[in-house]
């Protein structure tokens, strides 16, 4: 099994944005800078990332690929210098969330994911399933397609009423067989997160139609 995830969450104060809404910007301030070479598609290639991280390793900064905070105000980007608010910060927390749950997703270790999902989930087409089921659900599935290449881009996030938020991750996969071509598709998944004593659970789980 092969994993590929390329996280882009972009936090300003009081927003979160998609990457491929600022994307384009990054690019050009990259190309003015002689960072980047490349064409002003929004896309998160290999080519862009490795301009992020040589933009930052001439800031200074951790040289990581990926936009945050300081990275989007040195390029002009990120608005006024100051600590992220605190609906900013749980913004990232639950981003970050999605984030470390595809990562342990992707070791195939039940053990690993099942610390991420609440004790009932509204889970895609199967209605409210307990962690036993979607267990059941996620094995039939890594034996179905035992060769697999994902890419995910967090792609927006919001906070909801009572502790509540929603993640939408758009997601590249694929997957293929010994026996089959590989096949690939795009989706957004949409995810519902719940607070629980300083951390989040999911509780939903949908594709966006």
């Amino acid at each position: 099994m092969r994993w590929l995830l390329t996280c882009f969450f972009i936090l300003l104060p009081g927003l979160l944005l998609g990457a491929e809404e600022l994307l384009p910007q990054v690019q050009r301030e990259l190309r003015a800078q002689r960072f980047y070479f490349g064409e002003i598609d929004g896309r998160a290639s290999a080519e862009t990332v490795k301009a992020i991280a040589k933009f930052q390793d001439a800031k200074g900064f951790e040289k990581t690929g990926h936009l945050d905070h300081d990275t989007l105000r040195a390029l002009g980007l990120g608005g006024k210098a100051g600590a992220p608010s605190e609906e900013v910060r749980r913004l990232g927390s639950c981003c970050e969330t999605v984030l470390r749950y595809w990562q342990a997703r992707q070791t195939g270790q039940w053990s690993k994911v099942r610390e991420f999902y609440a004790t009932q989930v509204n889970f895609l087409y199967d209605g409210l399933l307990d962690r036993a089921a979607i267990e059941r659900v996620q094995a039939a599935e890594d034996r179905r397609w035992p060769y697999r290449q994902f890419t995910l881009v967090n792609r927006i996030a919001s906070l909801l009423p009572e502790g509540q938020a929603q993640v939408t991750a758009r997601v590249r996969s694929e997957v293929a067989t010994e026996r089959t071509a590989t096949q690939a598709r795009t989706e957004d998944l949409v995810f519902r997160l719940q607070q629980v004593d300083g951390r989040w659970e999911i509780t939903a789980l949908k594709l966006l139609e």
